[in-house]
C-alpha cells in the first residue's frame, strides 16, 4: 500500500516518470527482504503511471510519453466541468488493463516471451512506421498537418550525435545538443509552458467543478456500456503491443486510441472529451507494462529503460530475472504476482476517494493556480539534468508549440514522432544493415514485417481519402 500511494503522489510531478519515480525511491527498499523490496518496488511502479494520468487531465501535462493520448480527451472533459469523472474513468479502466495484463502475464509468460523474441529488427520498423502512419490519421482534423508534424517530430530526433559514426548532426556546435533534444524536456514545453502562455494570451471561462459526491463522480450506466467494449479491447491490445520489443506502453496507446476511433460509430467526437477516449490508453498502457514484465521474469531481457531500472531494483536485492527465475524462486514470483493483483485493488481504493480533491484543483483561483503549475514545469524541466540549458530549452519549446498550435497543428503527433525517431532510425540502419540495403528484399523475407506496414499504409491511404473528401464536400457546400 505504502508504494502504490508514494508511486501515485510522485507520479503526479510532471517530468519524473515511471523510472524517474522508481529511481528516487528505491533507496527506501534497502534493508527490506526481497519479496518485500519487490512488492513495494511493484507499487511504485504501477501506482507512478496513474499518477502521470492526472497531470494530463487537469492541467493537460503530460508527465511522459504513455499520459500523452490521455490529453486528448481527457482534458476536454475536465474543462467541461467533469474532471472528477475524467479522472474515476482514468482509475476504472487503469485497475482493469492492469487485471487483464496480470492474467497475461500468469498464465503464457514464458510462451509469450519467445514469441515476442521472434520480432527483430525488420519487425520493429515495421511498427514503428504503423504507429506514426496511424497517429497521423488519429491527431487532428486536418491529416496533413499531422503529416507534416511527425515528420517534424522525427526530423527534430534526429538532433545529436548520430549513433552510429558519431557525427554531430543539427547541434549548430552547442555542446549541450550532442545528446540530443530531451524528450521530457519538449513535452514539458510543449505541454506546460505552452499551457501558460495560452492562460495568459487567450484566458478562457473557468470551468465549474459542480460533482464532489463519490456516487456522481463514478461513471454512469450509459458510460460504463460504452467504456466496457472499449476497455477489454484495448487492454487486449496494450498487452499484444507491449510484448513487441522497444514498443512499450506508448503505442500501445496511440494503437488503441486509433482502433476505438475506427470503431465507433460517432469518431468525429473524440477529441471532445467522451469516456472512450480516456478508457482506451489507460486500459492499454497499463496492460502494455504487465506485458513488459513478461520477457523481463521469463527471459532476463528488459526492453524499455523502465524495465532496465526494474531489473536493475531486482539485481539489487540480489535476485537475478531470467528462465530459471519462476523454477528457483516459485515463492518470489507468485508472491509477486498476488502483490500485483492486490496493488491493482489498492490503487483503485486510494484513488477513487482522491478523485474529488484532485477536481478540487480547478476550482484554485487562476492567480494561485498558474504559478504553481510554473513552478512545477520549470523544476520538472531541471530536475530531469539538473541543467538551466534544459530550462531554456523547454521554454523555447514551449513558444514554439504555441505558435504551431495557433496554426492547428497537433502536439502530440510532433512529440511521438521526437520519441519515436531514435527508435525508428535504430530499425532503419539495422534493417539496412542485415539486408545490405535493399528494404524491398528485407519485408518479402519478413512476411509479418510486410503484412503490418501493408495495413498501416493502407489505413494510411483509406484516411487520406476520405479527408479528401469531406474537404471536398464540404467546399462544395459553401
Amino acid at each position: 500500500m505504502t508504494g502504490c500511494l508514494l508511486g501515485s503522489l510522485i507520479g503526479v510531478l510532471p517530468g519524473l516518470g515511471i523510472s524517474g519515480t522508481v529511481a528516487i525511491l528505491l533507496p527506501i527498499t534497502y534493508g527490506m527482504t526481497p519479496l518485500s523490496a519487490l512488492i513495494m518496488i511493484s507499487g511504485i511502479y504501477f501506482g507512478s503511471q496513474y499518477g502521470g494520468a492526472i497531470t494530463s487531465i487537469l492541467v493537460n501535462i503530460p508527465g511522459e510519453a504513455t499520459s500523452i493520448v490521455t490529453c486528448f480527451d481527457g482534458h476536454p472533459m475536465a474543462k467541461k466541468g467533469r474532471a472528477g469523472k475524467a479522472l474515476s474513468i482514468a482509475s476504472i479502466s487503469s485497475f482493469c488493463g492492469g487485471t487483464i495484463g496480470m492474467l497475461g502475464l500468469t498464465f503464457a509468460a514464458s510462451a509469450l516471451a519467445r514469441v515476442a523474441l521472434g520480432f527483430g529488427k525488420v519487425e520493429f520498423f515495421a511498427i514503428v512506421v504503423f504507429g506514426l502512419l496511424l497517429l497521423t490519421s488519429i491527431s487532428g482534423k486536418n491529416q496533413m498537418k499531422g503529416l507534416v508534424a511527425v515528420c517534424l517530430g522525427v526530423l527534430l530526433g534526429t538532433v545529436g550525435l548520430d549513433s552510429l559514426y558519431g557525427t554531430a548532426r543539427y547541434t549548430f556546435r552547442i555542446v549541450h545538443l550532442y545528446n540530443g533534444i530531451s524528450f521530457v524536456t519538449f513535452i514539458m514545453g510543449a505541454y506546460g509552458i505552452t499551457e501558460l502562455i495560452s492562460a495568459i494570451c487567450i484566458p478562457e471561462e473557468k470551468s465549474d467543478v459542480m460533482e464532489f459526491r463519490l456516487r456522481d463522480q463514478l461513471p454512469n450506466r450509459s458510460e460504463v456500456k460504452a467504456c466496457w467494449k472499449t476497455v477489454l479491447r484495448s487492454s487486449v491490445l496494450g498487452f499484444g503491443v507491449g510484448l513487441v520489443p522497444g514498443a512499450g506502453s506508448t503505442l500501445a496507446t496511440f494503437f488503441a486510441y486509433g482502433m476505438e476511433r475506427s470503431l465507433s460509430k460517432h469518431p468525429d467526437e473524440f477529441g471532445t472529451g467522451i469516456p472512450e477516449g480516456i478508457a482506451a490508453p489507460e486500459s492499454a498502457n497499463n496492460a502494455a507494462m504487465y506485458a513488459g514484465l513478461v520477457p523481463l521474469l521469463s527471459l532476463g531481457l528488459p526492453f524499455t529503460s523502465s524495465m532496465a531500472l526494474l531489473m536493475n531494483a531486482f539485481i539489487v536485492h540480489g535476485i537475478t530475472p531470467g528462465p530459471l527465475f519462476i523454477s528457483e524462486h516459485p515463492d518470489l514470483f507468485w508472491g509477486l504476482v498476488a502483490s500485483m493483483f492486490i496493488g491493482n485493488l489498492i490503487l483503485i481504493v486510494i484513488n477513487l476517494p482522491l478523485v474529488g480533491m484532485w477536481a478540487r484543483l480547478l476550482k484554485v483561483d487562476f492567480s494561485i493556480l498558474m504559478p504553481l503549475i510554473t513552478f512545477i514545469t520549470f523544476a520538472g524541466g531541471y530536475a530531469i539534468n539538473y541543467s538551466v540549458f534544459d530550462m531554456g530549452m523547454m521554454v523555447v519549446c514551449g513558444f514554439f508549440g504555441f505558435f504551431l498550435g495557433a496554426c492547428g497543428y497537433n502536439m502530440a503527433a510532433l512529440a511521438v514522432g521526437l520519441f519515436l525517431s531514435p527508435t525508428l532510425e535504430s530499425a532503419f540502419l539495422g534493417t539496412m544493415t542485415l539486408y545490405h540495403g535493399n528494404l524491398l528484399a528485407a519485408l518479402l523475407d519478413r512476411k509479418i514485417a510486410l503484412v503490418v506496414l501493408s495495413i498501416g499504409v493502407i489505413t494510411f491511404v483509406l484516411s487520406t481519402v476520405r479527408s479528401l473528401r469531406k474537404f471536398v464536400s464540404e467546399t462544395v457546400k459553401a
